[in-house]
């Protein structure tokens, strides 16, 4: 059976041009027989929100909602654009607000949120929205792009493919297991569901961990997938915090959750590092030769640890084990710069920097001179990056490179 692709907004001939561009991504990988796209009709669009606003009100006052359907039940991907204006359900003026009813009350697994941010942004303080229930925020330029939907990508000509990107389709198979993980440890504290070290987790800057509770009695490491959908703020909203129906609870805590992994926890790039971010610091864990840039590109895909080309038997104990947690393979930072094996740890002055730098905005290395850098916005000291730079795309906030 395909996997759904629902396109929603207020205007045909937009839904038909979303149509179009996603189809075209998918036909360049040839995924087009994987997923079938439905364009969402006026009539279609007014009942299901509506269906949407009753289960809402059903749940806030009996626990429950009727068993009649909507057209985002059963989607494997919403893509929501964000101006509804024309909408005649006046409740629901923004695709955020309904980014927010489809997560909390329909089986839609992947909500795709569009134009909210500009048509075809790049983000350079790296942070992403994490306040928005869209799970990826993109703009409608973007949707055409078919590395959103694969995990490599053998272009050798200059392409504009953000590192933040996931890989969807990989997203929209991990999904539920996500969903399972907390289902079954919905009571459980989130730090140790995700196989981290208390510890480290007590030292997690205050900009990361404020997403996930709000400062009261209990510690952010004590922090259950309960505690967080229903009382951190960036889950259930207040009036509805009181729903009590599991599904619910551990849809919105595998969405969220990941967000903040995503797109608040990875950009420090000390806490999770990446590999081409790791090798950027430690170039001996790379497999072959370094002297060649396509080797260096070989770790800068979506792909599992084992093919990234590195030597990642020596490194495996401190790999971050929860994989559908998260896009890409990922490794416990202060666990392993404490790694003695490691040739930079133990004879850093004989390190020998490389002639390229990894860009953000292609998911590339290239070499340094035409790259540009700027500051992400974190609170680790890895803020300094670079972007390769392409025409039509639009670089924000640009203070980020002159800062």
């Amino acid at each position: 059976m395909k996997e759904k692709i629902l396109i929603c907004d207020d205007d045909d001939k937009q839904t038909e041009r979303f149509e179009n561009k996603v189809n075209r991504a998918l036909n360049k990988i040839g995924a087009d027989e994987t997923f079938k796209i439905k364009r969402l009709s006026q009539d279609e669009f007014e009942d299901s929100i509506t269906t949407l606003r009753d289960r809402q009100i059903g749940l806030r006052e009996y626990g429950d909602f009727s068993n009649k359907t909507t057209k985002f039940d059963g989607a494997s991907i919403c893509i929501i654009d964000y101006d509804l204006l024309k909408n005649e359900a006046r409740q629901f003026l923004t695709g955020e607000n309904l980014a927010y009813s489809v997560r909390c009350f329909s089986t839609c697994k992947l909500i795709v949120g569009l134009n909210q941010f500009g048509n075809n942004s790049f983000d350079l303080t790296l942070k992403g929205h994490s306040e928005s229930f869209a799970d990826l925020n993109l703009g409608e330029d973007q949707l055409d792009n078919p590395n959103l939907w694969q995990g490599t990508w053998t272009e050798r000509r200059q392409t504009f493919r953000p590192w933040y990107w996931p890989n969807l389709a990989d997203s929209l198979r991990n999904f539920d297991d996500r969903v399972q993980d907390v289902k079954q440890n919905l009571d459980k504290p989130i730090c140790k569901v995700l196989g981290f070290d208390s510890d480290m987790f007590r030292l997690l800057p205050r900009a990361v961990v404020q997403f996930i509770g709000k400062g009261d009695d209990k510690e952010p490491v004590e922090t259950t997938f309960r505690d967080f959908v229903t009382e951190s703020g960036n889950g259930l909203r207040p009036k509805d915090k009181e729903i009590s129906k599991g599904e619910v609870l551990a849809r919105v805590g595998a969405a969220r959750i990941s967000k903040w992994l995503e797109r608040c926890v990875l950009p420090e790039q000390d806490i999770l590092v990446d590999a081409p971010h790791l090798v950027s610091r430690y170039p001996s864990l790379i497999e072959g030769d370094r002297k060649k840039i396509g080797t260096w590109n070989k770790t800068a895909q979506l792909v599992g640890h084992h093919q990234l080309g590195l030597n990642s038997e020596s490194i495996e104990p401190y790999r971050f084990k929860k994989e559908h947690w998260i896009s890409r393979p990922v490794w416990f930072w202060d666990q392993l710069r404490e790694h003695g094996r490691i040739k930079e740890l133990t004879d850093p002055w004989l390190t020998a920097k490389p002639d390229w730098v990894f860009c953000e905005d292609a998911s590339r290395f290239y070499r340094r001179n035409g790259c540009r850098e700027f500051l992400a916005d974190t609170s680790s000291p890895f803020t300094r990056r670079f972007a390769k730079g392409f025409k039509n795309v639009d670089y924000r906030p640009r203070v980020r490179f002159s800062l």
